[in-house]
């Protein structure tokens, strides 16, 4: 009998580590989150900010069953993600389970045996600033959920949504949208010198006649410059320019490349990672560090080497972003020998390129030879501080003197070409022709998920974990629309009309500063770090907001809106699904409080809102208690007690419609089942427009068939006489 519990995340997860650990564990899986905040209510006490958590309905039978090992198993260990997000599991599950405040928790990057056995030799305890951090980030975003969403839903008349981070990340495509909109292009003039005998052609180096970000806006600006004039090679260097290798993947970059060279959205990209990770064939996928571990550094080596290939005598470290939180080592194979892995084209291709990464990152650097040249015109030409200056023309090349890893590439194309220069003499005087080209500013690009990723993470907006599912809410309920038609493989974002709403209502509010949210983040990290507690980032977010949702929500109408024909008052339309593909117009006031002196539901006509019609009402037939007359979706009408407790003592849910008045319903027909001997009853099915028989009151009869087909009235096995 096993008698250690390993808790993990994922089921697919568990069987891997499983089997590694074998017959005296049992390894088994959370699911995911099983507790959390309840998913009707807010779930914060806003005087004291105390979270509320509850077992998830889905999760009930998970945390049932582990309860049942808790007890059978001595001894258990919690071996969630290594990351905020695990750690938080992990103290849900303490808490849930009932277990010791010391009960062990082990980490590791990847599911391989050594790692395994080696966190399970080296436990350590829940980190509960970790946790803290996890439950600030959660209850920040249920605040602004829970509290804004609802405001700006009654401001719009429709269901709107607002999210920390969501939200931010619609206002960076709205307000690139605008600057877009806003963009007048701008001619100016492109002064460039071309020496007669050479292809060779230098631009003007504007810094000493304009200002900062300025250009040569008009054609007299150009004048001085222009014509036939001689020019000396003033300044040439040449000198040997190393290119590293492409770092290995964090989080953002594994999703940009894949989208980039697959078309992969960062949700399918993580999906993908996910299962590879699980599958034991990477490290853990959410990382933001660009660097292998000194073991992983080793792997790539010793791979590398056994088959006969270079490997850099100094592996190249790269810079982490500042603010970085997750900072595993980046994202690489956990056998770098395995060229394949994966059980989905998906999984197989992000593998490869995971793996290319990792591999080409401890290879040797490239060189190139780089030659810069400066020539200085016999002109002279007032500067900006008024002084006669000499203009000068640079101009770059590049040549590539050593392929180093760009041999090895084969998934990730390089596209840099090489730039040759011709060979001059430092000091030689040339003829050249300098020229003036109109040329026009160009707007600014829209952002597609890869670039619009790129800005959050270098804004410091949300975390690269969540990065992937705000995609997905924001796409998903249309606040950014990708464009259509588009031959690239990941299609640029258009705000939707949902977007510019939501931008401009919440304009005012102090989370949709990209400084605000910025500094969030970095509060999420102090608290993480032990640095600051929970009440002093989550109290003034709330002081915030509600400040800001009472006085500085903008916006009209989004719904279509009318008064009512009842009142006066103002009525907006709704949409019900009542499953099946079917929909339900229907109006209501914009304050449910009109409704109280008027009429709750209003029925739509043509887009319009209409009064219901008058209350039909009746006495029964068998009982003589109120029924009322109700519409089928087919035009017909049918009756039901007004007091739904009569029905039991009737006997008589429904009653049909003979000529506007309440009548009984036939009594159906029956006839004993010719298989089991139980009854038979005959109905009629509107949706098949048919008659069938079903077995009365019986969902599993003893012949296995609830129903029976007819066949001129009667059951197609009938075998006895209808009664």
């Amino acid at each position: 009998m096993a008698s250690t519990l390993v808790i993990v995340e994922s089921p697919a997860k568990s069987k891997k580590i499983q089997q590694i650990l074998g017959s005296n564990y049992v390894v088994k899986a959370s699911v995911g989150h099983m507790r959390d905040l309840p998913q009707h209510d807010l779930g914060v006490d806003l005087e004291t900010l105390k979270p509320t958590y509850e077992i998830s309905p889905d999760k009930k039978a998970v945390v049932a069953d582990l309860r049942k090992l808790v007890k059978r198993c001595p001894k258990v260990v919690l071996a969630t993600d290594p990351d905020r997000e695990g750690e938080a599991i992990a103290y849900h599950l303490r808490v849930a389970l009932g277990l010791p405040a010391d009960v062990e928790r082990v980490s590791y990057q990847e599911v391989t045996e050594s790692a395994i056995k080696k966190a399970l030799a080296n436990p350590s305890r829940i980190d509960t600033d970790l946790v803290a951090a996890q439950e600030s980030r959660r209850v920040l975003d249920r605040l602004i959920g829970y509290l804004v969403s609802p405001a700006l839903t009654k401001q719009a008349g429709i269901n709107l949504s607002a999210g920390r981070v969501q939200s931010v990340a619609v206002r960076t495509v709205v307000d690139r949208e605008r600057e877009i909109e806003s963009f007048k292009p701008r001619g100016y003039q492109s002064v460039t010198l071309a020496l007669a005998d050479y292809n060779l052609k230098a631009p003007l180096d504007l810094k000493p006649f304009v200002a900062e970000g300025e250009r040569l806006w008009h054609p007299e600006q150009a004048k001085p410059f222009l014509g036939s004039q001689k020019v000396q090679l003033g300044r040439l260097t040449e000198k040997p320019s190393e290119v590293k290798p492409r770092p290995p993947f964090t989080t953002v970059t594994m999703q940009s490349a894949a989208g980039k060279l697959y078309g992969m959205s960062a949700s399918q990209v993580m999906q993908a990672a996910q299962k590879l990770f699980e599958q034991g064939a990477i490290t853990y996928h959410r990382t933001d560090s660009p660097n292998l571990s000194e073991e992983g550094i080793a792997k790539a080596q010793h791979y590398l080497q056994s088959q006969g290939l270079p490997i850099a005598q100094k592996v190249a470290k790269y810079k982490m972003k500042a603010g970085a939180q997750e900072a595993h080592e980046a994202v690489r194979p956990t056998d770098i020998a395995l060229e394949v892995a994966g059980q989905t084209d998906s999984e197989k291709q992000l593998y490869k390129l995971i793996r290319e990464r990792a591999l080409l990152s401890v290879m040797p650097v490239g060189v190139d030879n780089v030659t810069k040249m400066t020539f200085v015109s016999e002109r002279k030409v007032m500067n900006r501080d008024g002084d006669m200056v000499n203009p000068t023309f640079s101009i770059s090349g590049r040549m590539m003197h050593e392929k180093g890893w760009r041999a090895y590439v084969q998934v990730e194309p390089i596209s840099a070409e090489d730039k040759p220069l011709p060979k001059l003499t430092k000091g030689t005087l040339f003829s050249g022709m300098v020229t003036a080209k109109e040329e026009y500013t160009k707007p600014p690009s829209r952002y597609n998920e890869q670039s619009l990723i790129k800005a959050l993470e270098s804004a410091g907006i949300g975390r690269p974990s969540t990065y992937a599912a705000i995609m997905e809410n924001i796409k998903g309920r249309k606040y950014i629309i990708p464009e259509t038609g588009s031959k690239a493989k990941s299609p640029n974002f258009r705000p939707g009309k949902l977007g510019f709403y939501i931008v401009d209502a919440l304009s005012e509010f102090q989370f949709m500063g990209y400084k605000y949210t910025r500094g969030v983040e970095s509060s999420l990290d102090k608290v993480a770090a032990g640095k600051m507690g929970y009440l002093n980032i989550v109290r003034p977010v709330l002081q915030g907001l509600q400040e800001d949702i009472a006085s500085r929500l903008k916006g009209g109408l989004l719904a279509e809106n009318a008064p009512c024909p009842g009142c006066g008052q103002i009525v907006i339309q709704k949409t019900s699904n009542k499953g099946r593909g079917k929909s339900n117009v229907y109006w209501m006031h914009l304050d449910p409080g009109h409704a109280d002196s008027c009429h709750k539901y209003l029925n739509d006509n043509a887009g319009s809102p209409s009064l219901p019609e008058p209350e039909q009402r009746a006495e029964c037939p068998n009982c003589s208690k109120d029924v009322l007359r109700k519409k089928r979706a087919d035009g017909g009408a049918f009756w039901v007690h007004a007091d739904k407790s009569h029905v039991t003592a009737c006997g008589h849910k429904y009653l049909d419609d003979r000529d506007g008045a309440p009548a009984l319903k036939p009594k159906a027909k029956t006839e004993p089942c010719s298989e089991c001997g139980a009854v038979l009853k005959r109905i009629y099915s509107r949706k098949k427009e048919h008659w069938l028989w079903v077995h009365d009151d019986n969902d599993n009869p003893e012949c296995g068939s609830k129903f029976v087909d007819d066949v001129d009235g009667r059951p197609a096995n009938a075998g006895q006489t209808a009664s």
